[in-house]
């Protein structure tokens, strides 16, 4: 399944970037994260529990950050399983300042399902996909304006 979409965030490409790569930031803005720890310089495992349809699970796995170019791009790539399936994907994420305080983000990717979450069908699975990364990347455009009005 591919996925790609933009976003635009109330703040400098900078402060996102430092926001990405927090993982107790990550945690706080993913839906049914249920822990996430940097385990290497460009290493962090999670669990996150997920609903597709009939089927929840809980997913546990690793995210590896590559070919980074603070603060402008990188690569992401998550390897996840649980008794429900696995789940596989890699994806490049580009942040362009926009100027007066906005940046946008672009991102694409491509991800493979298996065992039984596969079953659900990939229409509800990049349904659920999508309302995720869009919750995620709302929260974490709120965390961003908190920390710009503390300083």
């Amino acid at each position: 399944m591919r996925i790609q979409g933009e976003y635009t965030f109330d703040g400098p490409r900078e402060a996102v970037w430092v926001l990405v790569r927090d993982p107790e930031v990550l945690a706080s803005c993913l839906p049914g994260t249920q822990s996430v720890k940097k385990v290497g310089e460009n290493k962090y495992s999670g669990e996150i529990q997920v609903r597709i349809g009939p089927i929840t699970g809980v997913f546990a796995g690793d995210l590896f950050v590559t070919n980074e170019v603070p603060p402008a791009s990188c690569t992401l790539t998550v390897e996840g399983k649980g008794k429900v399936g696995f789940l596989k994907g890699t994806g490049n994420i580009d942040m362009i300042d926009l100027g007066g305080n906005k940046t946008l983000m672009k991102f694409t990717g491509e991800v493979q399902i298996g065992g039984k979450v596969a079953s659900v069908g990939q229409r509800l699975f990049d349904t659920v996909s999508r309302g995720m990364i869009k919750q995620g990347l709302d929260k974490l455009n709120e965390i961003l304006q908190a920390r710009i009005a503390e300083k």
